[in-house]
């Protein structure tokens, strides 16, 4: 009897160790994704990832963690089934996001950006959406030279539909981007928007970088101004993104963002010769490219 119970209490050690270690190996690789982002979004990450796992409430939040380290930036996750229910499709070659299934291995789901057909309820209202003509060719001249004359690396990647952009301080954070020399400015874009979202969420990045937000130009060009609140930011950032687009012809939501964040800004703090100096450079660099 005493040899069974000694036998008992190992398996039983030895069971916990093993849980024990594969708590330990998805905490090394949950929390050092989790760091990563820190690193890169600061604090603010916290809040993010906390903030997303309620929003995905039809999900484990285990899997709602998952979405978000693949897709940053998701609105909306379902299977293709479920998207085909409600008359819309998966784009081809759209990367599907894979999610632990209950009973078995794994499930495959599509953020709302991987999707054509039906539209949504309430998405017209996105104010990152604008609408218009813009070719491919004057979109490459835009890139080519904000990466050439403004040594600004533009990514266009695979966010969610809920994050169209973002603008860092290379010279701030080197270990963004390491392997490049010469580029002092980071903007990401949303690759599933369209070419005009895509201007005018860089119009609003740039804008963050021209009205010194992100930190001072090494060449003198504008100011730090990073110590100024929020809502002065988006709103600078913002009306930058409404002039260039609006005047290149395109229609955006802006003003209704607009009057969305004047309502919480002091003004004292507002520039509008920053504000109009940023649409003079991307309006400037558009037609110049």
């Amino acid at each position: 009897m005493k040899g069974k119970q000694s036998d008992l209490f190992t398996e039983i050690s030895s069971s916990s160790r093993r849980r024990l270690q594969s708590f330990a190996e998805c905490a090394a690789a949950i929390d050092g994704l989790f760091q990563d982002a820190v690193r890169h979004e600061g604090n603010t990450a916290f809040t993010s990832y906390i903030e997303f796992a309620r929003r995905m409430s039809n999900l484990s939040v285990y899997n709602a963690m998952l979405v978000r380290i693949q897709r940053p930036g998701a609105a909306a996750v379902a299977t293709e089934k479920k998207w085909n229910s409600i008359q819309r499709h998966v784009r081809p070659g759209a990367i599907p996001i894979v999610v632990l299934r209950p009973f078995g291995p794994v499930s495959f789901l599509y953020e709302v950006a991987d999707t054509d057909g039906f539209p949504l309820p309430g998405e017209d209202a996105n104010p990152f959406v604008a609408r218009g003509e813009m070719h491919e060719v004057e979109w490459g001249h835009l890139l080519k030279h904000h990466r050439e004359k403004n040594a600004i690396r533009i990514e266009e990647r695979n966010f969610g539909a809920l994050l169209a952009g973002n603008a860092r301080n290379l010279q701030a954070k080197p270990s963004l981007v390491p392997d490049v020399a010469q580029t002092e400015w980071l903007v990401q874009l949303n690759q599933n928007h369209t070419i005009p979202t895509r201007f005018a969420t860089l119009a609003h990045e740039l804008g963050h970088i021209f009205c010194g937000h992100c930190g001072p130009d090494p060449k003198g060009r504008w100011p730090d101004r990073s110590s100024l609140p929020y809502e002065v930011h988006e709103t600078e950032a913002e009306a930058v993104a409404y002039l260039a687009a609006s005047r290149r012809g395109l229609d955006v939501a802006s003003m209704e963002y607009l009057s969305e964040l004047i309502k919480k800004v002091d003004f004292r703090q507002v520039s509008l010769y920053a504000i109009f100096e940023a649409a003079n450079r991307v309006e400037t660099r558009m037609s110049e490219g």
